[in-house]
Formats: C-alpha cells, structure tokens, sequence
C-alpha cells in the first residue's frame, strides 16, 4: 500500500506559470474577482468564471461549470496549459526561507482512501463533501493535491535525487517561494516507486481529507455507472502529492477567545490554577515544547504548563495540546462545548504572526489569545495508528499547494 500510477499530468506554459498557478488558502470571493480581472491567464478561471450572460438558461450553478470548461478548453486550446504526452509521475520541490521540501506528485487509488490503508485523522463534513463532489462531477477537474506522509523510504529518496539532477520542467517564483516540478515517464524509475510505495506498510492522509473523500465518494457513483469498471480508470484515482514525515512542516493553531463567559478574570486564573502552574511573563510566550501554552489577555503574557495529572493515561488524543485546551479551559471553565460552532472561540493558522494576533486583543476584538506548540508528527501517527480523530484545527500542514500547477483530469 499504497497504489500509485503515473497520469497524464496538465502543467502551465513555463513562461507564464506564476501567473497562472493560484493559492486559494484564505482566498475571498472579492479576491478572487479582482485577480481574475487583473490577470486573464490566473486558474482563479476555473474557480470562479465571469459569465458572459447571466440571463442564458440554466441555474447559477450550471452555467458557471460550463463556463469554466469553456475557460479550461481555451487555456488548452492557446497554450496557456500544457497536457503531457506520456504518463509521467513528478517530483514537487518548494522553497521557501531556506526551507526546502520535496515529495513525489502522483496520483492514488480511492480504493486505499476507502478501505483505511491511508489512515486518517480528521473528520469531514458533508456539505464541504458536497460541493468538492459537484465540482469534480461537472469539470473532471483534480487540481488540488492531498498531502499524504510516510516513513523515509531510501529507495524513493535515491529516485528523488536522480530525477532532480536534470533542469525543472517547471521553475517560478511566487509569493517568497520557488517552486520546482520534474517529471518522469521512464518505465524504470516509475516502476521502482510504484513498487516501493505498494511496499510502505503505513501511510498517513495529512491534509485534504475533504478532497479524498469527495473524489472517493464521487468515484463510487461512477463505478455504478460503468459497472464493467477495472479500477484504473482515472476517476478511481485522486492527486496526491507524497512527502516523507522529514520533509513536512507542522505549525499549531492558535485560539482566540472573544470573551470569558460570565467569569471575571480573577475568577479564571483561579480556575485555571486548578489545572495548570500559571506564570507572569515579560516576554511573547511562544511554546518551545509540548503541554506549555501562552495566554495573553489584558496586556499580560502568561506562561501555562499543564500539570502532570493532565497527561495521565495512554489516550493519544486526549493528551494532545488542542484537547487538553478544549477539555479543561473551554470546555471546563468557558462552557465551550462545540468549537466548531461556537461564536466565541476562532482559530489562527501558526505561519500568522503572533504580533498580529496580540493586536487583536489589543484593540478589543479579542479578549485572550491562547498560543501552543506544534502538534508533533509522532503524535499523528499514534493517533491515526489507533483509529482516533485529531480535534479540529490541530494541524497546520506546509507546504500549502498552488491550485493550477499540476491537474489530473479525471474524465
């Protein structure tokens, strides 16, 4: 496990890639329109098209995914995307402040998503499901990658470091990054990680485990469509871009509460006493280790560390920083029983200044802020080993992926 195959990648004219490859992390509608305004040759086509006629017929919906098949068809049509000739598996290379990181770009049966032999960590949701499904299902469009991690294998490093010792098929720069993408179609090398892959006895989904169980999802639908299927069909298969644990980045998520539900802040640093040794600090408190945690409220740092009592037990999930947070500060004493719906409490990826975020409480938009370490990748694992789910906002995985750089189109 697990099963690979090497696809007929469709990459941008390397003249103009950078304009063309989008980051959708955080991306707002609003945003999103002006860069399609400002520049022609942007994917943000194919996510969010003009209508030339609102009045046709047919839904919003509707004429929106034809619209963005016209806008794929011509960006095909006058080269500002290239479709591969051969099928080819590629090696991904970002980087960015000195960091590099570098993993294979493929694609990956559903029928490993769907028997656990990727293991997860995440619930989902499905109306998220929902929408990820009518899109690939109208367009055929699989541009987003899954991150998946695994334990280092020397054998794939060894075909890593071949292939990238010819020039990058592609090579840009954009937003502090340099992004590199190699590919191979050589019977060898592809057999050598196609075969090495099927060989590692434990992989894990890291993030978009929203786009694996839509495409999951959307190809069951098909296969009873086309009940002669074989399974290699390509809307069995899903992009997936696989980094060894060593070459991954966790930032934590930080939390934000908007107000202490009733308790004065006398009356919650006493609380909090009961579950952790609270100390004054002069300087930001950012986490260098697991079970410390920052506070800031009130113009004050604090420095918490979990008692020990906390950390009692073989649960890899209850032990986790997010839980011991939820469970005996949000939940104990804030009365925050659902984060993911609760108005009070909001999340702040880790690669956001901690600076910005003490602004907010600064100006009133926030009452605490509530820093953390890095949820360890050890820490996944176990949880993943043992069929458990991460609480939400857990993880934040770099690197983050450029819509647009590599499509598998599944139809």
């Amino acid at each position: 496990m697990p099963k690979i195959k090497p696809f007929n990648g469709i990459k941008p004219n390397p003249v103009n890639a950078g304009n063309v490859v989008l980051d959708i992390e955080n991306l707002s509608l609003q945003e999103a329109k002006i860069i399609r305004q400002d520049n022609p040759y942007s994917y943000v086509n194919m996510l969010v098209p003009k209508l030339d006629n609102v009045f046709l017929r047919g839904s919003k919906n509707e004429l929106a995914f034809k619209k963005i098949n016209e806008n794929f068809e011509e960006f095909i049509e006058k080269g500002v995307l290239i479709r591969d000739s051969k099928p080819s598996i590629y090696v991904y290379r970002v980087t960015r402040d000195g960091i590099t990181q570098t993993g294979i770009w493929t694609v990956t049966s559903i029928d490993d998503y769907l028997s656990n032999k990727i293991k997860k960590h995440e619930l989902t949701r499905p109306e998220r499901e929902t929408v990820l499904i009518d899109y690939l299902q109208q367009t055929g469009i699989d541009a987003n990658p899954v991150l998946i991690t695994y334990g280092t294998v020397p054998a794939i490093n060894e075909v890593i470091s071949t292939v990238c010792q010819a020039q990058p098929d592609l090579s840009f720069s954009k937003t502090g990054a340099l992004h590199q993408l190699w590919k191979t179609d050589e019977t060898s090398k592809i057999g050598t990680l196609v075969t090495e892959f099927a060989n590692i006895s434990s992989v894990y989904l890291a993030d978009g485990h929203h786009r694996a169980a839509a495409a999951s999802l959307l190809a069951l639908k098909q296969r009873k469509l086309n009940p002669n299927y074989t399974s290699d069909e390509e809307f069995n298969f899903f992009t997936s871009v696989y980094m060894a644990f060593d070459q991954l980045i966790i930032y934590p998520f930080h939390r934000l509460v908007k107000n202490l539900k009733g308790n004065s802040t006398t009356s919650f640093i006493n609380e909090l006493n009961k579950y952790f040794k609270v100390e004054h600090s002069l300087d930001i408190v950012a986490p260098d280790k697991l079970h410390h945690f920052g506070m800031y409220m009130g113009g004050i740092w604090y420095k918490l560390t979990a008692n020990t009592f906390l950390l009692a037990g073989c649960d890899p999930v209850s032990i986790l920083d997010v839980s011991i947070l939820q469970n005996h500060i949000f939940k104990a004493i804030l009365n925050i029983q659902e984060p993911r719906t609760d108005p009070v409490i909001s999340f702040a990826g880790g690669i956001l200044p901690i600076e910005d975020l003490v602004e907010m409480v600064d100006q009133g938009k926030e009452k605490v802020l509530f820093t953390l370490f890095p949820t360890s990748i050890d820490q996944l694992v176990k949880v993943a080993d043992q069929g458990g789910l991460m609480p939400p906002k857990s993880t934040w995985f770099e690197p983050k992926f450029q819509v647009g750089l590599l499509i598998h189109k599944i139809n």
